[in-house]
């Protein structure tokens, strides 16, 4: 961000401010437009509403094209996203989470934020918004990185106006209204304990995360080495998010950059932070986020393991959170098991009766309800055979 003057171009000697300026009265910015970059002079426009090459080429900077600014999206008070990437271990839970949001009656609207080159096969029926993958996977291939690039992308870009931003996990279940405008215009999360806290600017709300603060502990011994003016202000979280959008806006580049500052400095990790129970080697994103909150002075109201606002499915025995999250291996009676990694997962669901407790069985009415109702899991056409393969 900040501003330049461009000696050349559409723009003339006018600033880019935000890296954006007006052209011919129009409203156009610096756009990663997936799938190309502008690389020479010559490059022809990518797409309608985007000049080409000989008028970005001076203008913008890291292979952006200059293209017409969105035009502002309706100002709405809540609005949910996730990030998932182009692959059939996708496509039944981005498909039964929108029927889940959809029959809970959650507030808002929901968007997918799609890291690929190119639209995939749910494009066309599910609220996507494009962004460019994380640009040095190539180099470091843990595609977290996905997540804080692609919610910048689209704070930056998609003309999106809501006040409150709930950052979700394609993983998670919607059973009822989650997230609440009241009456006097504020907004609370409904917890499982009957509570409903309050999210306002500079404080947002966020479920427990599986670490702790211990003294000495893997918890305590990161924030002092990558966000030593942090300290016990790092919050311990997780999703679901609930975030006023000018506090997302103001850390989400710090996101990005702390997760990138963690992942190159991997030679010198402490072996604690491996350890299975804490998990740095994937976690990390999350680090980034605490960290960035903590150094913007944001803090977070947190929601309890037992009585928040999501169960963990497999961990949680009691329901009553408005939400579940299947992130978990599940034993269900009889020596059966269920598991999201399983390549039938999304259709091939036990009978709720086989569960072992009521978490679980709760998981398992969901998923046969969403197989039957919303649209056939794993039998989109796509253009790669893997269940895990990704378009980059």
């Amino acid at each position: 961000n900040g501003s330049k003057v461009v000696d050349t171009g559409p723009c003339g000697n006018r600033p880019i401010q935000d890296n954006a300026c007006t052209v011919a009265g129009e409203p156009y910015q610096c756009v990663v437009v997936p799938g190309s970059l502008v690389l020479a002079e010559d490059q022809p426009s990518p797409r309608e509403g985007c000049l080409g090459g000989a008028e970005s080429w001076g203008t913008c900077d890291g292979g952006a094209f200059l293209c017409k600014a969105p035009r502002p999206l309706p100002r709405t008070r809540l609005h949910t996203v996730y990030n998932v990437q182009a692959s059939k271990y996708f496509d039944w839970q981005v498909r039964y989470m929108h029927y889940w949001f959809r029959k809970a009656g959650q507030a808002g609207p929901i968007t997918r934020l799609l890291s690929a080159s190119n639209p995939d096969p749910l494009a066309a029926s599910i609220d996507t918004y494009l962004s460019p993958p994380y640009p040095k996977l190539s180099t470091d291939s843990y595609t977290p990185y996905n997540k804080p690039f692609a919610i910048r992308h689209w704070l930056m870009n998609s003309g999106v106006r809501a006040d409150y931003i709930v950052i979700v996990d394609p993983d998670n279940v919607f059973l009822s209204p989650t997230v609440i405008e009241a009456s006097d215009g504020t907004v609370h999360v409904k917890l499982g304990n009957g509570r409903h806290e309050v999210v306002s600017r500079g404080r947002p709300f966020a479920q427990k995360g599986y670490m702790d603060w211990v003294a000495g502990g893997p918890f305590e011994s990161l924030t002092r080495k990558y966000c030593p003016e942090c300290g016990p202000r790092a919050d311990s979280l997780a999703v679901p998010i609930v975030i006023h959008r000018l506090d997302l806006e103001a850390m989400a580049g710090e996101w990005l950059t702390i997760t990138e500052s963690i992942r190159a400095d991997r030679g010198a990790w402490k072996s604690e932070w491996n350890d299975p129970n804490f998990a740095l080697a994937w976690t990390v994103e999350m680090y980034g986020y605490i960290f960035a909150a903590a150094r913007h002075g944001i803090k977070h109201t947190i929601g309890p393991i037992q009585g928040g606002v999501q169960e963990i499915v497999g961990f949680n025995k009691k329901l009553k959170a408005p939400m579940l999250h299947y992130s978990l291996k599940l034993e269900m009676q009889h020596g059966k098991m269920w598991h999201k990694y399983n390549v039938d997962a999304g259709s091939n669901i036990p009978d709720p009766a086989e569960a072992s407790d009521e978490v679980t069985a709760r998981l398992m009415r969901e998923l046969l309800d969403a197989r039957d109702h919303a649209p056939a899991a794993n039998r989109t056409s796509w253009p790669f055979e893997g269940y895990f393969a990704a378009d980059p």
